[in-house]
């Protein structure tokens, strides 16, 4: 499934001009993310690496593959499950886009992958825990949690071992993950005083055939009345350091939808 999911996603992002472009990404419901004329947005909604990502969802027990151990391990808020065994699936709202930016030197592309959905789409009435927490997470008073679940700030070789632990229980695991860098879920003030949670990371992705693939992924929580909106950033270390910096911008100023 790794292999199957990374090829589409690849040939997307390679056809990313087979669609129409624009210098905003507007998410239904959120608001507008806007990047100025030096960086292109393509919309892949009905791509197939979208009907892919949508259908893998739906599989039973993909939630215990190596390959979604890593994805939730490196996008998932802690206590949402986005694979769970019964509907509704989160990955039913997903909608793909593609951001690009050339220079003399070439062209750096990302996927961008919004999921959306309500508490129960999240939690399924489960978790009561963690679902009470993000519902304070976004708080603009004293109430808002500073830290994820009061957990002390640990080291990136800690994260590392988390990690290696949870592929160690995948049964016919292939897959392994090494952290580069690691900056895990922290809550950043927006220029409307309103609050995003993000997490990224870079890592280096090892098949069963001792191939390696670079990756970087930068992952935005937002909440948005009684939705939440989760924004997921894949691309290789260089898309890191050519749009990384155009995406923190966009992401400080979204400009919100009214309510």
């Amino acid at each position: 499934m790794f292999k199957k999911i990374m090829a589409a996603l690849s040939a997307f992002i390679l056809a990313g001009c087979l669609y129409a472009e624009a210098e905003d990404l507007v998410i239904d419901g959120l608001g507008k993310l806007s990047f100025g004329e030096d960086v292109q947005i393509t919309d892949g909604g009905g791509s197939r690496a979208e009907t892919i990502f949508k259908k893998s969802g739906h599989r039973k027990d993909y939630g215990k593959t190596d390959w979604a151990a890593v994805m939730y391990f490196l996008t998932t808020p802690p206590g949402m499950d986005m694979y769970p065994d019964r509907a509704p699936y989160p990955y039913d709202s997903l909608h793909l886009y593609q951001i690009r930016k050339s220079d003399i030197r070439g062209t750096y592309s990302a996927s961008v992958s919004v999921v959306k959905g309500t508490e129960e789409a999240f939690f399924h009435g489960k978790r009561e825990t963690a679902a009470r927490f993000w519902e304070r997470a976004f708080h603009e008073d004293a109430t808002r949690p500073h830290s994820l679940f009061g957990m002390p700030k640990i080291s990136i070789e800690e994260y590392q071992r988390m990690l290696n632990g949870r592929l160690d229980e995948i049964k016919g695991q292939k897959l392994q993950a090494e952290l580069v860098s690691f900056s895990p879920w922290h809550a950043y003030k927006n220029h409307d005083g309103t609050y995003r949670w993000t997490q990224e990371a870079r890592v280096i992705i090892s098949d069963e055939r001792h191939l390696s693939y670079p990756m970087w992924v930068y992952t935005n929580l937002y909440r948005q009345g009684s939705m939440y909106y989760l924004i997921i950033v894949q691309g290789s270390h260089t898309a890191a350091e050519k749009i990384g910096k155009n995406l923190l911008y966009a992401f400080y100023g979204l400009e919100r939808s009214s309510t």
